[in-house]
């Protein structure tokens, strides 16, 4: 107030001599404005006696996480003290926004060397290493000059890939130039660019003038066809038109079947048809509700069954499938699909850790779960603060935990493609350790 009345009387003299003078005064320099007083608060603790990593969190009253200060860090991270670790808090949560005042708690766990290993893939036998990508589903397939099978397939998160199959092992890769062409798939894998065209349940060759449409029999409900050795077309159809069973057929110029291969209803029925046009060689993309599969099938004889009718041989080059899990439980230490109710096997466990003998306090207990984010999954504590970094898959939904004894846990994740099973082992080598309760103003 007291400033204000000065100011005040300066302006009111200073407008008088304006008046008595028509030399113009210089503007009142304006009143130095105050810097805001950082709320850093700094924290200090005694390291206990444990090498291995730092994980620091902030606490508020009703005891909920409110930052992560230090996740996975060294003791070069920290400022060494005297006799104790320090490190400074701004007062701001994971968002950076400002926490009301009040009283807050930082406490943590040093967490010593962790085992983490993978140990196996399920329900999807695309996936074979860490370096495999994560196939949910494979959505057309075609074979280029070569007799390379590409394929087009969905991965986890729902990106659309163009991938290369090698058809005597069905390794995998990502293929720049396809990708980069940015190919019309299904223009590029239809029955019309392999040569086949399916019209009003009839089968028309392209391009051919010695095929004989007159001499086919008519088809009951075609689905796919393929244009193969010989001239030859391979056409998935209807078995008859009173069965509810699926036939593939292989049929000459003429119309006469060669070969034949009919589904039970139970096993995966097919949905498209590739075959090779210099040997007798085709691959199935098949599917039910419970998996979808990949087969490349090579002809080994055609004999003559009591019938008179030819029966194939065929050998299964390839299988791979890809097995429908909307959701899975643990059974007997390993993943089983399960409908869409809840499961029952945990999500959190409990852990004894290691005492501070720096406090001669008792062993402490923790309640593990598992984190997910963008970048992969980590161990947490059950109240969020996270721990050692598992894996780097991205997109996972959910993920289970067993016990195989009690210094270790198996975690099994899923990003909807495949189920990941990750072994952690040393769980006793964590110390807590607590920085107490502070005032934020």
């Amino acid at each position: 107030m007291r400033l204000a009345i000065l100011l005040c009387s300066f302006l009111a003299a200073v407008s008088g001599l304006a008046q008595e003078s028509p030399t113009p005064s210089p503007s009142p320099t304006p009143a130095p404005t105050s810097t805001p007083t950082p709320r850093e608060v700094s924290l200090r603790f005694a390291l206990p006696p444990l090498e291995g990593t730092i994980s620091l969190g902030i606490y508020d009253p009703s005891g909920k996480l409110v930052r992560v200060l230090h996740r996975e860090d060294t003791v070069d991270d920290f400022t060494t003290g005297h006799d104790a670790l320090e490190t400074p808090w701004d007062g701001n949560d994971d968002q950076g926004e400002p926490l009301p005042n009040g009283k807050y708690r930082a406490r943590g766990y040093v967490v010593g060397h962790l085992k983490v290993e993978g140990v196996d893939y399920f329900f999807n036998d695309w996936v074979t290493d860490e370096k495999s990508p994560h196939l949910k589903q494979i959505d057309n397939v075609a074979l280029d000059s070569a007799g390379h099978l590409i394929l087009l397939v969905t991965l986890a998160g729902g990106a659309a890939e163009v991938m290369r199959c090698e058809p005597t092992n069905s390794a995998l890769k990502n293929d720049p130039v396809l990708q980069a062409q940015g190919i019309d798939f299904n223009e590029f894998a239809s029955p019309e660019r392999l040569g086949v065209k399916i019209e009003e349940a009839k089968l028309s060759r392209l391009g051919s003038s010695d095929w004989q449409v007159a001499a086919w029999p008519k088809l009951i409900k075609p689905v796919a066809a393929a244009l193969g050795k010989d001239g030859n077309v391979w056409v998935i159809d209807q078995a008859t038109p009173d069965s509810v069973l699926t036939e593939l057929r292989e049929f000459s110029p003429s119309g006469e079947i060669l070969r034949s291969m009919t589904f039970a209803a139970a096993d995966p029925q097919p949905i498209l048809v590739r075959a090779s046009t210099t040997k007798d060689q085709i691959y199935l993309l098949e599917g039910s509700e419970a998996l979808q599969r990949l087969r490349g099938l090579s002809l080994v004889a055609t004999k003559t069954d009591e019938a008179e009718e030819p029966v194939s041989d065929w050998r299964i080059d390839f299988e791979k499938k890809i097995v429908a899990h909307q959701n899975f439980a643990i059974d007997a230490g390993k993943p089983v699909a399960t409908s869409a109710s809840p499961s029952t096997s945990p999500e959190k466990i409990s852990q004894t850790l290691q005492a501070d003998p720096l406090l001669n306090d008792k062993p402490g207990k923790i309640v593990l779960a598992v984190g997910m984010d963008e970048d992969g999954s980590f161990l947490r504590s059950a109240d969020g603060l996270p721990l050692r970094t598992i894996s780097e898959t991205s997109h996972l939904t959910r993920a289970l935990l067993s016990r195989p004894n009690d210094n270790t846990i198996d975690v099994f994740q899923d990003d909807g493609a495949v189920v990941e099973q990750f072994r952690v082992s040393n769980l006793a080598q964590m110390i807590a350790f607590d920085c107490g309760e502070f005032e934020l103003k």
